[in-house]
């Protein structure tokens, strides 16, 4: 069998790692460029509490400089800090049991990984959390949102039809849907934008959902 990660709040914790201290970096630079938000602190709290019931860090300024009644102007300044190259030594936490889970999977499966995003970036954040890039048989990074055509090139490099492979990741349309059209089984990662993400979608597009890693043995086992 072959399992299909996603990298962002699926095997990493992307929004309660990463995000937040770049809010911060574009809260500060959107107030260096003249957004006047009165107390700083408060604004960062406004910040990080709407972050926590938003789909992206997009949507996340888009809705605070709404509420404080900014120039949307402000909104490319903060995209592009959000969005913007990470430090090199930014700290990055796998979630928990991932180090462990993906040792005990590359045993009995072949794991490939499809993310989202500039490859020198992910391929960063992989290594700040820990996680063994040689796990993966397959990794693709790609800017290009459809994920569909990367997940037909790892099935047909490596061998496996949709019926043999297991896609896993936080966002239903993004990385599930896709799958799901392929034929593949999924799994949907309830954790950072995963607990928003597909909450109201019919659950057509997921097999199964975790809130852990150590959840897949579990689903793995039932499909043995």
């Amino acid at each position: 069998m072959l399992i299909i990660f996603d990298l962002d709040d699926t095997l990493i914790d992307t929004t309660g790692s990463i995000t937040p201290l770049k809010l911060e970096q574009a809260l500060a630079k959107m107030m260096e460029a003249g957004l006047e938000v009165g107390d700083p602190e408060k604004a960062l709290e406004t910040l990080k509490r709407l972050d926590g019931a938003t789909e992206s860090a997009s949507q996340t300024l888009l809705e605070f400089l709404e509420i404080v009644g900014a120039d949307q102007k402000y909104f490319e300044i903060g995209h592009q800090e959000v969005y913007g190259p990470l430090a090199l030594d930014t700290p990055v936490f796998p979630l928990e049991g991932a180090l462990e889970v993906l040792e005990d999977l590359r045993s009995q499966y072949l794991l490939a990984l499809v993310s989202m995003g500039k490859p020198e970036q992910q391929l960063l954040k992989l290594k700040n959390a820990g996680i063994d890039s040689t796990i993966f048989s397959k990794i693709i990074i790609s800017e290009d949102r459809d994920k569909k055509p990367h997940y037909k090139t790892i099935l047909e490099e490596l061998g496996f039809s949709p019926l043999q492979t297991l896609v896993c990741g936080d966002r239903v349309k993004r990385d599930l849907s896709p799958a799901k059209e392929l034929g593949c089984k999924t799994v949907h990662m309830q954790w950072g934008r995963g607990l928003i993400s597909g909450s109201s979608e019919p659950p057509v597009d997921v097999d199964f959902r975790i809130r852990k890693l150590s959840q897949m043995k579990e689903i793995l086992g039932d499909k043995q």
